[in-house]
């Protein structure tokens, strides 16, 4: 009946006010911190309260989204609500101050105070008051349990989910008492006490624990798993005695009896679902029992929805009893015992029941326990599997109508997946090295989808993170590909569907014939092209390496890990096998599913699905009168139709309990729906298991919106939750989802990775999830559960790398090691230890030592047949590990290593198992925050693979309503999925008619005889909508109204569907053009391709179709009337449809029609009016368009005019015109599966216009269906041999045509063979063509010669008719242009502009810039943007010439090229670097040249050397050899003596003692040019006046030669040495304190220093001042270093802006805020490691005067025994302390290390304090607060030193970073209340700093420019003034500026010391000319005229 409904209009504004208030308090602060749970806790969703289920009623107005009013109706918030009152009782009564609401009853149901009696102001108050309440009164553990219990509850019905999730915390928290005060209730439950209420206390506590806000979070699984583990008790005790005592008490007398039996058997049910050992108490059954008893005591008396919801709990335990019980059960029946069915003939002889299990390892009658994928033993078994039927009166272990449902869908799809892979599998299984096998596989993969692959290996094995453990698997080239070429074969690999990411591979290895490995992986990463720059190398093209492919293992067991981890160390080869239609994503949550529900035994709408029992069979074939939803039954409900009628002025509404009230001529009128779409609405909205029926062309889609837009209607009044929308394909459910959004549905919500459809991309759940708060509580878990992921895979991958040590036969010495100290310390301490004589083996590995020094220790040995007892050498070993040979050694050795590996994988598998557990815990959290996204949404989209997925996710959002689109296409098994508890309303819609689902395997099909006895392909919806025995078909709704095809076309599927009929709207169709039928069947003879000899064939084809229809398509393309999508060829084959498509691809056609020219203007092809243009692109790579007169042609192939599709993938679409190439004809009739009625019936009804079958009519007149269809085409005429087509110019004349050819001589132009009558309006010819459309017609292109003469001139035009002529390019001469010149072959067209003729006569012009004259083309414009060629006569500022030209130089010369060839400072090198006027050579960057008798330096110059602390080689027979290394001053004294060896010319050596013979000197037989030089400088006397004896020479590196004399003054001998009166050396002098003040010693002549190679006698000169250099360069280059690392931190510390903070997303591994804030630092941490090295470099141990010391003290020690070499040092040393500069470099470098730790800290404070959440996401170590106690007592430290050194630039600088960090600290630890460290010492300390600051400021020059930055960090810090950039980082941003490598620190000169110990440097000569300020403490330094100031002293450590 229809009626105008009152209440469904007063709903209206309610659910308007509703959203309004949520989008005024979206961020609000009632919100509590982004806490609040959105949609998780709807105002009129139903809540069980004391009393009854309240708040559920249609009716019901309250919400807590929309406040609360009072009793006039306005809202009221003056006064709180007391929390007693609300609790159920008040000692105040009506004197109580608060406010205490009435309780009126709605519906006869008691409404209960909650909080949708709250403004959203009061909200988070009133919870939290309820919150802390519960949680004091747990702590107690005493008082009244009731009003605890329900606190909780009232806590849990709100919708704070920060409060739920604390409740269950709290619950289980030791400290707090929660485990106690659960045993306490449950105490007070079992025992009965005066003062305690046992019903009440009950009632409120399964309330508590069974609350849909506590039991569906799966973040929270774990505490409520503790919950119920504690109810539970030991094996279920003590659980089971509470419900059997509250059983007990309850009575029907009670007002809420079913209630409370609802909360007994739901809280049951929750706990054995996770406490499942309780189902083997024998109690369980007694319990049950009383609990049936209860609820057959309201059997007939009442069907209130909580009987229903106990009744159903009930059933579903008992299932799951009987699961369990059966798992823990040994077969009884043997499996041979089975008989199968062959006879369609129904057999009633009684069958035996087979019980499954027993016949390999994944054998078992509990599905529960079955793994997915098979195992090697099931594979290798040939025991027949056992496939249950689904024929109900079939025997089956199972008598549960629902179990036995389960099982069977599980086993039937598992086997159609499995089953042809294993029988592939099955052959390399039993003999992998057999050609057999390989020929066995062949011959089985030929009808399977199957690659194999020969020569495979495991060739690493890898952590990829996010991912887990992965393996690269390469194998040998395939033979098709060797030959091609690396491009060639890249490309076939892309193109390839094999390996393929997703894909299911197979690896079978084995040593052994007998004994075979199977892993089964997935593809991860299927790459084509060979990278080499990666650290991870696979690729399946590649030029060194064979083809590989990474995988990871589909599952994950220790044992399977230990099998490859060995196939990987031991190499082993195999084959693989690729599965590219095994896709594991998309069936294994269906599976999983499918265990899970039958662990859970529970499936709604069993009772229209299945069969109760064999004894009611009769009685369910009589009538199944399905009644409305569960929802719907309540009193008073009707459905708003409102929604879906154009312009309603009142409410049109129905009641669902009486249907056949309603007045369908009335509906239609009012809603616009036809008769059958009518009737399909009220049937789907009046039955809560419903089907509508959509034929063809019918509207199904249609139907299915306007339901959702009635349901969406009543989504809050009957708390619906969202509606799910499933699908089998993305396809169809991006079609359903953007039908809704057309009508205005946006909340929409698409689930699933797979969309392609732009306008949903906005609505993906991924997509909409990224910026949805989390709680605290979820925060935390993704940061912990994250780190330790970091954790895990790190310890993971440090066990792996040890695997992958064995696998190159090694293993590192710290495995070894480990392995040895745990379980042989005794074999650790003689090997790693020290021996008997307390030697420690150093060098080469202890192990490689043992096993005999080998360069590979580890290869494998051969030990001969002999078997060495392992136990009786260990314990050998332990008593001498030496004792042992070498053969027993390696056998030893060996074990160990096996034994490392097996150790290895056990950890191995740990870690990635806690990986996995955190990776799990990590998506509970993510699922939990999705749930509250999709409580939001109106329409949840979601595919059945996607809704298997998220199976436990979609479970707790509360959604009643699930519609299925295309129902019929979807097999029972993935349907079953959507039949979640807690819905109420199920809706399919499809056409079980049509195509049935797809499988793998044609024998399960119901069309094969074998396949009747499964019927795997049979959907539920056509099984119900059929029937079956014992279970009668249920209503259909059929829509009746086809408003696709033409009459003619839908009168074919008339017996199909009888009731079917045509709109008015197919009456008037338009006939095909150029056909002369609509209709029609070409009937041939020609057999299809192949010898049909009844071999299998995995598709067919037939050519004869295919030349046909391509002539047919290229027909009707020429018409110009048909756009891409209006012609459709169809085919039931795909080996028919690959012909088509190559024939289709290399026929091109020309065509357009003029009604798609604007359209491809607008696509940007061409414009639409005249202008010219060439082609664009080719055939190859675009489509053609061509112009012709303001019309357009295109030009492309014929595969890209139509639509090509098989006949199954085109179901859903249309055509206006369908071809259809049937292929079949043979002599035996054989159609395949054409002869289904569901694909013929498909492939009819897809055209509009007309339709065209091709095909022998004969082989198809056998079906049924096929001899109807040509009866009726007969009739009317429409069969033949020929088709007879219609030319569009001269209809009357026929054309016949029968083969392909006759469309060419026939219809050449798509019209007749008369030629073409009309003249072409373009240019008047006649048409030369043969006759076509009109639309060809009109962009026909003349193709006579143009008879048009030009304005211009008199030549006539060379082109077409039809071509436009265009300018006139004939060659014209003796042109005079307007320069006066003349110019020769001008083309005519040229002439009618002749200045824009170019002249290229030379003329000789001045350019006006700079006067130069320039010989240019008469053209040619030099006034301006002219640049002259001239050379430029400028002279740069570095003196030189300008290499550039006049023209390029006018803004900036050219840099000037000459080298610059300066001498270094610092060497003899000459300055390589390009002329640099203006800028210092710096550093020398070329090789360092100090070398001496040993080696040379190998550093850059500038670099320090180290020094060669080797034995010193100086010696002679009178004074003895140098005692210390080679870099020492020597320590002896230099010998006078001439050398007294002979030169090999027989004379006397010309040198000293000591010192190497000049062979080429000898002073009579050298050349005269030699003995004329001068060698003495003092008495200038030449070589050969010297007398030798008396005057010895000696020979430098350079060359050059002098007397002692002259180079023993020169070099300033005496300093270092003492000498007599005589002036002989008798000893050494002091040099510690001195200095070398000019540097090395060079040569007087070419001063090229002296080098310690070539003369030994001024070692000690030479090497005192290479030692002060390098000390020098050592210091230089670490002030350099600083230098860069400032300049760096400046740089990096300016990018980090507040505006630039990335996002982070918790939900994606590795990407959580502690990451990104990882990320964001990364300079910053590589600066500091930069520094730590830069201050391990510096530090003492690494001086090169550090080093030289320790040398000279070793090699004493071992000189002298009695005197120790400290006492004697010191008339010797060279060192002394160390220097103060040694410290304050570091200090420098330490304070750098501040800035960086402290940038960082103040970066993290300044982002937390922007960005709050920012300190949810972090971990505790990377909270700012964390850092702030190490950062400030490191300053302070820094601060100490710098004054004990008197740093006060450093004092200064620190203290600032102290002051400025604690500021910052101060305010951290105000807003986050982070007080680890009072504030208050922080602040005090820092204001004393600056205070001591200021007063330093004062004490050294430029010491004011910091006083003005310490007064206002002062400032600052007395005040809450705060400034992102403060002046001191400002201040250092300019520093790293300006400052660099170059300065002072790194020219020549020398360096000292002020009166305080800094230190600085003079360069140029080294020598002071003004007086100046030290830098650090302002102490005068310098001096005037080369005299120092008073106090200022040599650096002898800097020098």
């Amino acid at each position: 009946m229809l009626s105008s409904s009152s209440e469904s209009t007063s709903r209206k504004p309610l659910d308007s006010s509703w959203r309004n208030r949520r989008d005024m308090s979206e961020g609000s602060s009632w919100r509590g911190g982004n806490t609040v749970s959105r949609g998780s806790w709807r105002g009129g969703k139903a809540q069980y309260q004391r009393g009854g289920w309240v708040g559920g009623s249609s009716g019901a107005a309250t919400s807590w989204r929309g406040g609360r009013s009072n009793r006039h109706g306005e809202p009221s918030h003056s006064r709180r609500i007391c929390e007693f009152f609300q609790r159920g009782r008040c000692a105040y009564g009506e004197s109580c101050k608060f406010e205490h609401p009435s309780r009126t009853p709605t519906d006869g149901v008691t409404t209960a105070l909650s909080f949708s009696s709250l403004a959203p102001s009061q909200l988070e108050s009133t919870a939290r008051d309820h919150y802390l309440s519960f949680k004091r009164q747990v702590k107690r553990t005493s008082g009244n349990f009731v009003e605890t219990w329900a606190l909780a509850a009232s806590v849990l019905d709100g919708p704070l989910r920060e409060r739920h999730q604390a409740i269950a915390r709290d619950l289980v928290d030791d400290d707090l008492g929660g485990p106690g005060f659960i045993l306490h209730t449950i105490e007070a439950c079992m025992d009965r006490h005066d003062e305690i209420p046992q019903l009440p206390l009950a009632e409120a506590f399964l309330k508590t624990i069974t609350h849909k806000s506590l039991v569906t979070p799966l973040s929270i699984e774990s505490y409520v798993s503790t919950i119920y583990r504690i109810l539970g008790g030991v094996s279920g005790k003590r659980g089971l005695a509470c419900f059997r005592s509250i059983l007990t008490i309850v009575s029907p007398k009670e007002s809420n009896y079913t209630a409370i039996l609802a909360l007994i058997a739901t809280g049951l049910r929750e706990l054995l679902s996770r406490e499942m050992r309780i189902l083997l108490n024998d109690n369980l059954s007694s319990v049950l029992e009383m609990l049936g008893d209860s609820i057959d005591v309201l059997k007939d008396t009442s069907t209130s929805v909580e009987l229903q919801v106990a009744k159903v709990q009930v059933k579903s335990i008992m299932r799951m009893e009987q699961v369990v019980r059966l798992r823990h059960s040994d077969p009884s029946v043997d499996p041979r015992t089975e008989t199968r069915a062959v006879d369609p003939t129904r057999s009633t002889f009684p069958k035996l029941i087979v019980i499954p299990g027993g016949n390999h390892d994944n054998d078992c009658p509990d599905i529960t326990r079955i793994q997915i994928f098979p195992t090697l033993e099931e594979i290798q078994s040939d025991h027949v599997e056992f496939l249950p039927s689904t024929d109900f009166s079939e025997p089956h272990f199972y008598d549960d109508p629902v179990q036995r449902h389960i099982d069977t869908a599980f086993r039937l799809l598992r086997h159609d997946i499995f089953g042809p892979m294993k029988e592939a599998l099955r052959p390399l299984t039993q003999g992998l090295h057999s050609k057999d096998a390989e020929a066995a596989f062949s011959a089985i993969s030929s009808s399977l989808r199957a690659h194999l692959y020969s020569g495979a290996t495991v060739e690493q094995l890898f952590i990829r993170p996010g991912s887990g453990l992965e393996a690269v698997l390469s194998f040998s080239p395939l033979p098709q590909l060797r030959s091609r070429s690396k491009a060639e074969c890249r490309r076939w690999w892309k193109d390839s569907s094999r390996l393929q990411p997703g894909g299911l591979v197979c690896l079978v290895t084995s040593d052994d014939p007998h004994d075979p490995c199977m892993f089964m992986f997935v593809v991860t990463e299927k790459r084509v092209d060979d990278v080499e720059d990666e650290k991870l190398q696979f690729s399946l093209v590649s030029q060194r390496r064979n083809p590989s492919v990474s995988v990871k293992l589909v599952s994950r067991d220790e044992r399977t890990l230990s099998l490859l981890s060995q196939a990987f160390i031991t190499k082993r080869t195999g084959a693989v096998v690729d599965f590219p239609g095994i896709i594991p994503e998309t069936f294994v949550p269906i599976l999983k599913n499918l265990q899970h529900m039958m662990e859970d035994g529970h499936m709604p709408f069993s009772q229209w699905v299945l069969p109760s029992s064999k004894l009611n069979i009769a009685k369910r074939q009589e009538t199944m009168d399905v009644p409305p939803p569960l929802y719907a039954r309540k009193p008073g409900f009707s459905f708003d139709l409102s929604p879906i009628i154009p312009r309603a002025v009142d409410c049109l509404a129905f009641n669902p309990a009486h249907p056949d009230d309603i007045n369908l001529q009335h509906l239609e009128a009012r809603t616009g729906l036809d008769e059958g779409q009518c009737q399909a609405l009220i049937h789907a909205l009046s039955r809560e298991y419903a089907l509508i029926q959509g034929p063809p062309g019918t509207g199904k889609s249609y139907v299915g919106v306007q339901l959702l837009r009635v349901l969406l209607q009543h989504k809050w009044s009957a708390a619906l939750g969202p509606i799910i929308v499933i699908c089998y394909t993305n396809h169809a459910l991006d079609q359903f989802l953007k039908h809704l959004l057309h009508v205005g549905i946006e909340s929409i919500i698409r689930i699933g990775g797979q969309c392609r459809t732009e306008e949903l991309a906005g609505k993906n759940l991924r997509v909409v999830s990224r910026h949805e708060p989390k709680t605290s509580g979820e925060s935390y878990q993704l940061g912990s559960n994250f780190g330790s992921i970091k954790e895990e895979l790190d310890c993971a991958e440090n066990y792996l790398h040890r695997i992958r040590m064995a696998r190159r036969r090694r293993v590192d010495q710290k495995g070894v090691s480990t392995y040895l100290a745990e379980y042989h310390p005794s074999i650790a301490a003689q090997l790693l230890g020290e021996d008997a004589e307390g030697f420690t083996t150093v060098g080469n590995d202890p192990i490689d030592v043992w096993l005999g020094r080998e360069d590979n220790p580890w290869i494998r040995r051969q030990h001969g047949d002999e078997e060495l007892d392992i136990v009786s050498l260990e314990q050998r070993a332990e008593h001498n590990v030496w004792s042992l040979g070498k053969q027993e050694r390696w056998a030893l050795a060996e074990s160990w290593l096996s034994r490392i590996v097996n150790g290895a994988n056990d950890h191995l598998f740990y870690h990635l198992d806690a990986v996995k557990d955190a990776e799990e815990a990590i998506n509970s959290v993510h699922a939990d925050v999705n749930s509250r996204i999709l409580e939001e949404a109106d329409v949840i989209g979601i595919t059945t693979t996607g809704l298997a997925k998220n199976i436990a996710m979609l479970r707790g959002i509360g959604a009643k309503v699930v519609i299925c689109e295309e129902a019929a296409e979807v097999m029972e098994p993935h349907l079953i999925s959507a039949m979640m508890p807690g819905i109420e309303h199920f809706i399919q819609i499809g056409d079980h008619r049509q195509l049935r689902p797809q499988i793998n395997n044609y024998g399960f099909s119901v069309e094969t005889t074998r396949g009747k006895k499964f019927q795997l392909d049979r959907s539920q919806f056509e099984r119900r909508a059929e029937g079956e025995p014992g279970l009668a078909p249920l209503p259909v709704a059929q829509l009746n109204v086809q408003r696709r095809m033409r009459p003619e076309i839908s009168s074919l599927i008339r017996t199909v569907y009888p009731d079917l009929k045509d709109h008015d709207c197919v009456q008037n169709f338009p006939g095909v053009t150029g056909m002369r039928e609509h209709l029609f069947w070409l009937d041939h003879q020609h057999p299809e391709d192949g010898r049909y000899d009844g071999a299998k064939v995995k598709s067919h084809s037939n050519s004869w179709e295919v030349s046909m229809s391509t002539a047919l398509v290229r027909h009707l393309v020429r018409q110009g009337e048909y756009k891409s999508t209006d012609i459709a060829l169809l085919t039931p084959y795909t080996g028919q449809l690959q012909k088509l498509r190559v024939a289709l691809s290399g026929d091109f056609e020309v065509f357009l029609s003029d009604r798609d020219l604007e359209k491809l203007a607008d696509d940007g092809f061409g414009h639409a009016d005249g202008v010219e243009s060439d082609s664009v692109g080719s055939v190859d790579d675009a489509p053609r368009i061509e112009h012709n007169r303001g019309r357009m042609l295109q030009k492309t192939a014929l595969v890209d005019a139509i639509r090509l599709a098989t006949v199954d993938n085109f179901q859903g679409e249309e055509a206006k015109v369908i071809i259809v190439s049937l292929v079949r004809s043979n002599s035996n009739n054989e159609i395949g599966f054409l002869r289904t009625e569901n694909r013929v019936n498909v492939l009819l009804s897809r055209a509009q216009h007309g339709m065209y079958l091709i095909g022998n009519m004969r082989t198809y007149r056998g079906v049924n269906i096929w001899d109807d269809v040509y009866q009726q085409l007969a009739e009317r005429g429409a069969v033949g041999d020929s088709i007879a087509l219609c030319c569009p110019r001269h209809p009357d004349i026929p054309i016949e045509c029968s083969n392909p050819d006759d469309f060419l001589r026939r219809s050449p132009e798509g019209g007749c063979t008369l030629r073409c009558d009309q003249r072409l309006d373009s240019c008047g010819h006649r048409c030369p063509a043969m006759c076509h459309s009109q639309a060809l017609h009109d962009v026909f292109s003349c193709t006579q010669p143009c008879p048009r003469i030009r304005t211009t001139c008199r030549h006539a035009c060379p082109k077409l008719c039809g071509e436009d002529c265009g300018p006139c390019h004939v060659t014209v001469t003796d042109v005079e242009l307007p320069c006066g010149h003349i110019a020769d072959e001008v083309e005519c067209c040229q002439t009618l502009h002749p200045e824009k003729i170019r002249c290229l006569h030379p003329t000789t012009k001045i350019v006006p810039a700079c006067q130069h004259k320039v010989k240019v083309p008469c053209e040619r414009d030099v006034s301006q943007y002219y640049r002259c060629p001239a050379p430029c006569e400028a002279t740069l500022a570095c003196g030189d010439r300008c290499t550039g030209q006049c023209g390029t130089c006018q803004r900036s010369h050219k840099e000037c090229q000459r080298i610059c060839r300066l001498p270094s400072s610092t060497c003899n090198h000459l300055c390589a670097r390009k002329c640099h006027s203006g800028e210092l050579c710096g550093s020398c960057r070329q090789p360092c040249q100090v070398r001496c008798p040993h080696s040379s330096c190998s550093q850059p110059c500038h670099k320090p050397c180290a020094p060669c602390i080797e034995k010193c080689g100086w010696a002679c027979e009178h004074m003895g050899q140098c005692s210390l290394p080679c870099a020492a001053p020597c320590d002896r004294l230099p010998c006078d003596k001439r050398c007294s060896r002979k030169l090999k010319c027989g004379h006397q050596c010309p040198s000293f003692c000591g010192e190497e013979c000049p062979e080429d000197l000898c002073q009579l037989c050298c050349q005269d040019e030699r003995r004329q030089r001068r060698v003495d400088v003092l008495e200038w006397k030449l070589y050969r006046e010297v007398d030798l004896d008396d005057s010895p020479i000696v020979v430098l590196s350079c060359g050059h030669f002098f007397t002692g004399e002259t180079l023993d003054g020169s070099l300033g001998m005496t300093q270092v040495y003492t000498t007599n009166s005589n002036g002989e050396y008798n000893g050494l002098r002091d040099i510690a304190g001195t200095l070398s003040t000019s540097g090395v010693p060079s040569c007087p002549d070419c001063r090229i220093p002296i080098r310690q190679f070539a003369t030994r006698r001024y070692n000690r000169v030479v090497n005192k001042a290479v030692m002060d250099e390098t000390i020098k360069r050592f210091f230089v280059d670490g002030r350099r270093r600083l230098q860069e690392l400032q300049q760096r931190l400046a740089a990096a510390t300016a990018k980090l802006s507040l505006d630039n903070i990335p996002e982070w997303d918790d939900t994606v591994p590795g990407s959580g805020a502690s990451s990104v804030l990882r990320d964001r630092y990364l300079e910053l941490h590589r600066i500091n490691l930069t520094l730590q090295m830069v201050k391990r470099q510096m530090d003492t141990e690494h001086q090169p005067a550090k080093k030289l010391f320790d040398a000279i003290v070793s090699s004493r020690r071992r000189q002298l025994k009695t005197l120790s070499m400290e006492q004697r040092l010191p008339e010797l040393s060279l060192t002394g302390p160390p220097p103060a500069y040694n410290s304050q470099v570091l200090l420098e470098a330490e304070a750098l290390h501040l800035q960086v730790r402290a940038a960082i800290l103040q970066d993290k404070m300044r982002i937390a304090a922007k960005v709050p959440e920012l300190q949810e996401g972090l971990k505790n170590a990377d909270r700012p607060g964390a850092d702030v106690p190490g950062l400030m007592n490191d300053c302070m430290e820094g601060i100490k030193k710098s004054r004990e050194w008197k740093l006060p630039r450093l004092v200064i600088s620190l203290s600032q970073l102290y002051a400025q960090t604690s500021q910052l600290a101060g305010r951290y630890s105000a807003q986050y209340r982070a007080r680890t460290v009072e504030w208050s010492d922080y602040g005090a300390t820092a204001g004393e700093l600056l205070i001591e600051a200021l007063q330093l400021c004062g004490t050294f020059e430029d010491g004011e420019s910091f006083r003005e930055d310490v007064q206002e960090a002062l400032k600052a810090l007395k005040s809450t003034r705060y400034e992102k950039v403060s002046r001191e980082e400002v201040k250092a941003i300019k520093l790293a500026m300006v400052s660099g490598f170059g300065g002072m620190s790194t020219n020549s000169g020398h360096w000292y010391n002020c009166q305080n110990g800094h230190p600085f440097a003079i360069g140029e000569c080294g020598m002071p000319m003004e007086v100046a300020r030290c830098p650090e403490c302002g102490a005068r330094i310098g001096g005037l005229d080369h005299e120092l100031v008073h106090g200022v002293s040599r650096a002898e450590g800097m020098e």
